[in-house]
């Protein structure tokens, strides 16, 4: 991976990082209620402890990329503020996703149901699990809809603001529509899932992704025909980072921090799941059932359905599928017109190969 991207990758991820605090601390001075101050420091806390702000950095390079250099001048340091919004639709969904999924840790830290569990020490302990669950989806519907606010208050001209509204609230939507959905097939037996239900699933992080870029053409003016060409574009490196994000879930390095049992122990319909199953025998598709979903499978019990992935050619699927979608990735952004500029056109040709190379 290039050394270069990595480095300017943690510098806007320091001024990202930088907005973030402001935020919070401006909303923890103007909170009144003793309990939301504390939850607010809370989530600064968890938002500082980790995460690569692609979807923020993104947003920022759209901008860049199909402003005029009046706009440019003028906002610069406005659409860093901004960029954040779509940093509180990705953390919310984050918490939900942990919370829903029983995971222990993100990103080598505590989820925040757990964290928000064991900082609230003064609360009756057999009362803090319930605590904990409700604290997370109410703060995670209180942080979503922070994003709106951060977009209403920016520095922008109204119209701006109304059109980046209503794409936000368009991805909000979609996430939560993915979120309930993704539920929904947990309780749907295997064999009634398919390749299409998964894409549909795994428009969780495309959305995120597509609604970046929107946000980031409507705040630089972009007409149609570069901003629907470059959101296709997003949606698609969100789902090959949902596919990648499967395939470390099940044969990632340990670390990355990431589990390597938890998708299969929770059940997820992943792409490993969908097209192993499709494609299993009786006997394979019984330990399938048996072990997808159960939170007692034993480390053998894990391998044999890892093996089964790879039996199955799942594995070797979901690369070669990861590919194409690649190849659409860079036909769709040949397509904005008129086009990125060349330093934004390299950003998106380095933000596919950090993706799906690069390993933390």
């Amino acid at each position: 991976m290039d050394k270069q991207f990595l480095e300017y990758l943690d510098s806007e991820k320091k001024i990202i990082n930088s907005s973030i605090q402001d935020y919070f601390q401006n909303s923890f001075n103007n909170e009144e209620e003793p309990f939301l101050r504390e939850f607010l420091s809370f989530g600064q806390y968890f938002f500082l402890q980790g995460g690569r702000r692609l979807l923020p950095i993104s947003l920022k390079n759209t901008f860049m990329g199909l402003s005029s250099e009046k706009d440019i001048l003028e906002y610069s340091e406005a659409i860093y503020n901004v960029s954040v919004s779509i940093e509180m639709l990705h953390i919310s969904s984050l918490m939900i996703d942990d919370l829903l999924d029983k995971e222990e840790y993100r990103r080598g830290n505590k989820t925040f149901h757990r964290f928000i569990g064991e900082k609230m020490t003064h609360l009756n302990k057999l009362a803090l699990e319930e605590y904990a669950k409700s604290s997370t989806i109410y703060g995670a519907n209180i942080i979503s809809l922070m994003g709106g606010q951060i977009i209403k208050s920016s520095k922008f001209e109204s119209n701006r603001k109304e059109k980046a509204l209503a794409i936000y609230l368009n991805g909000m939507q979609g996430v939560s529509r993915a979120h309930l959905l993704e539920e929904y097939y947990k309780q749907v037996p295997l064999e009634k899932i398919n390749l299409e239900n998964y894409l549909i699933l795994a428009d969780k992080r495309a959305k995120q992704m597509e609604t970046a870029v929107g946000l980031g053409a409507v705040f630089g003016n972009a007409r149609k025909s570069q901003m629907v060409p470059l959101m296709q574009a997003m949606n698609k490196i969100g789902i090959i980072s949902q596919m990648i994000n499967d395939l470390d879930g099940s044969f990632g390095k340990k670390s990355n921090k990431k589990s390597l049992d938890s998708d299969i122990k929770s059940g997820q319909s992943t792409i490993l799941t969908v097209v192993a199953y499709q494609s299993a025998d009786k006997k394979q598709k019984k330990i399938l059932n048996t072990v997808l979903g159960n939170r007692n499978a034993s480390s053998d019990e894990i391998e044999s359905v890892k093996e089964i992935f790879k039996n199955t050619e799942a594995l070797n699927f979901a690369s070669i599928y990861a590919n194409n979608l690649k190849n659409d990735v860079y036909r769709n952004l040949q397509r904005v017109y008129p086009g990125l500029r060349n330093e934004i056109m390299d950003y998106y040709s380095h933000l596919l190969r950090y993706i799906t190379e690069y390993k933390e």
